[in-house]
């Protein structure tokens, strides 16, 4: 979550030299205390051949922070406004593999689909969500095993609606194969 913690983060947090030299009046309101989940994902794919498979994939992220006034001596004014939000991300995957081995497989893969990102205050927005995998590293034989990959997930609608940038740069997962 490189773009999500350099993108939300608490804002300043105003303890003032002098706070009495402001009006009394003074006013900062402020977003503090953010937390993150981390991505969570589960992906299908079906096999049409040895090279080429094609899938879906199901991600999902939160970040959550509180909102409030604060005055001059940085006393909370009122109740803190607890912000959860979410970010699910669907989209249909392709990904070819361009070596296999018995315990070892190598791929790339492309997703192109739509995050919605919502909120426990009412918000809803969909934009279009593009996942890049570079390289994949897939290890096991038989029904189970591990991958990991390197990409990223991108989601916008424009320069100021900027969900995830980057996202997703380095995978780790366990699968099964029916």
């Amino acid at each position: 979550m490189l773009f999500e913690t350099l993108a939300f983060h608490s804002s300043y947090s105003g303890v003032y030299p002098s706070p009495q030299t402001l009006p009394e009046h003074f006013t900062r309101y402020e977003k503090y205390d953010y937390s993150y989940t981390g991505h969570y994902f589960l992906e299908y794919q079906y096999r049409f051949t040895r090279l080429i498979s094609v899938g879906f994939q199901a991600d999902v992220e939160g970040i959550f922070w509180k909102e409030g006034s604060f005055d001059r001596y940085h006393q909370l004014k009122a109740t803190a406004t607890p912000v959860h939000n979410w970010d699910l991300v669907l989209m249909p995957t392709v990904r070819f593999t361009y070596l296999e081995k018995p315990w070892v497989r190598l791929y790339s893969g492309l997703g192109a689909g739509i995050l919605l990102a919502f909120d426990n205050q009412g918000g809803f927005k969909p934009a279009p969500a593009l996942n890049l995998n570079l390289i994949g590293i897939e290890i096991g034989k038989g029904p189970w095993g591990g991958n990991i990959e390197l990409g990223m997930l991108n989601a916008l609608t424009d320069a100021f609606h900027v969900y995830q940038l980057g996202s997703r740069l380095l995978s780790v997962g366990a699968y099964y194969k029916w």
